[in-house]
């Protein structure tokens, strides 16, 4: 990682409260303690939406480049554009946070109506670069989705994009006989048509959840000033 680099993600990194630095070795995260101030901005909007997920930022749509399922180029920022979009760093031999996510967002996606539907992309990003194949990502996404997009890239990009996406990079947490655990951001990162990130989600979102949040968001968007 170069020095720039380095500097960005301080900085970005700076900005989130803690609860957005904890890393998952797909076992388990911690959610924000309470507090008793008053209600940011944001906190605000999530409240009177009654959204569940936890307010930040703003942050921008990231921009960075990794390779999709069919080998491809994909664009983050210039693909998602403008749509309600849903951003993770996993990886497919995760046990539980992982699929945990996408089988709640898939569940709710199948009975949204269907303008909802066609105005959220999902973007799963395999952090695992050795064992996330384009073909393993794509195989492990056809369990909850096929519409979903599936990234891949080297470890270089794959930091990269998580650096840009204010995302810890992830690594390798746990050697043991045969395989190894991986800890990554255990957040799934929403971004709003305004191309802003307001809300991150913690595991844990239940269908409804997820069905509420993304109807409210598809069809009203953020509220401006």
């Amino acid at each position: 990682m170069n020095a720039l680099a380095v500097r960005r993600l301080l900085v970005v990194l700076g900005s989130l409260t803690l609860a957005t630095l904890l890393l998952a070795a797909c076992g388990g995260e911690t959610s924000p303690e309470p507090t008793s101030a008053p209600l940011s901005e944001g906190d605000q909007v999530v409240a009177d939406l009654g959204l569940h997920g936890v307010a930040l930022g703003p942050l921008e749509r990231p921009d960075f480049v990794l390779t999709d399922t069919g080998g491809a180029a994909y664009d983050f920022r210039a693909e998602t554009s403008g749509r309600v979009t849903l951003l993770y760093f996993g990886y497919t031999n995760c046990p539980d946070i992982c699929p945990v996510h996408f089988a709640n967002i898939a569940a709710a996606l199948r009975q949204a109506p269907s303008e909802v539907r066609r105005g959220v992309t999902v973007v799963f990003v395999g952090v695992d670069a050795p064992r996330d194949t384009p073909e393993r990502v794509q195989a492990w996404l056809d369990f909850f989705d096929a519409d979903f997009v599936g990234l891949t890239g080297t470890a270089e990009e794959l930091e990269a994009a998580q650096i840009a996406a204010a995302a810890p990079p992830a690594f390798v947490d746990e050697e043991f006989e045969g395989g190894y655990t991986v800890a990554h951001a255990a957040w799934l990162f929403l971004y709003t048509p305004d191309d802003l990130m307001h809300l991150r989600y913690p595991t844990g979102v239940r269908q409804s959840g997820w069905a509420h949040d993304l109807d409210v968001l598809v069809r009203e968007g953020w509220p401006t000033k």
